[in-house]
């Protein structure tokens, strides 16, 4: 069993660009998003931002995330108190 909090989250060209502080569940317990601390530099500037659970993927190199850096970026950061936002995937382009 390997534990997700504090897990390294690696951006689709394998470099680390977050870790893993949260997860979030539905009512049945299913996990539906992570919060991750992404940005910054030793600590200072880092935000809390949520992505949907279907942007990970596992395997045995960790867990790596369907989104790149410059879509990070973007989303809004995650507030005690309001509602979250969080990012999906984006739409596979060889779908109908």
């Amino acid at each position: 069993m390997v534990s997700l909090l504090g897990q390294d989250v690696k951006g689709p060209n394998g470099q680390v660009v977050a870790q893993i502080t949260n997860v979030v569940v539905d009512l049945a317990g299913q996990p539906r998003a992570v919060v991750l601390n992404y940005g910054g530099f030793l600590g200072v500037g880092r935000r809390r931002i949520a992505v949907a659970w279907r942007t990970l993927r596992f395997g045995p190199g960790g867990v790596t995330l369907a989104l790149t850096r410059e879509q990070l970026r973007s989303i809004p950061e995650v507030k005690e108190g309001e509602a979250m936002t969080m990012a999906v995937p984006p739409p596979d382009p060889a779908a109908p």
